[in-house]
């Protein structure tokens, strides 16, 4: 019984982030000065490559073999096409084991939700209604 609750809770919170991150990375965050048009504009996208590699970085520095062997079954990281949302669908359909999604979420949720409490609406923001919906439950 204990397991089942735990995979509904990893796929509850896959899912949660997936959501969380599909709508934080496509927002654009302007870097640099705002007195002018010389900033650059970039997306949580453009840093997926980057996330992904710290956690493979962190998984075998600390020994954590079998989320190595998780984050790597697809192929390298820096080969892979998109790797927080592979990571996520992965961790929904249950294809880590319990130990391994439990490392990865504790981390993908501190780093999603740092980013949407810096950058982006309340957690728990409508996803659907339009920006005024979402503008309306950015935080304070």
């Amino acid at each position: 019984m204990l397991d089942v609750l735990q995979e509904n809770t990893i796929r509850a919170q896959a899912t949660h982030l997936s959501e969380l991150w599909h709508r934080l990375s496509t927002q654009h965050i302007a870097l640099g000065c705002s007195c002018n048009m010389t900033g650059i504009s970039v997306t949580l996208e453009d840093f997926e490559r980057d996330i992904a590699d710290y956690l493979w970085a962190e998984s075998e520095r600390l020994g954590e073999t079998r989320v190595v062997a998780f984050l790597l079954s697809p192929g390298p990281v820096a080969e892979q096409h998109q790797p927080i949302r592979l990571i996520l669908t992965r961790l929904q359909k249950e294809q880590a084991p319990p130990e391994a999604a439990d490392w990865l979420l504790s981390r993908l949720t501190k780093t999603i939700e740092s980013y949407a409490k810096l950058h982006g609406p309340a957690v728990e923001a409508p996803l659907l209604g339009g920006s005024r919906a979402w503008r309306s439950a950015y935080r304070d």
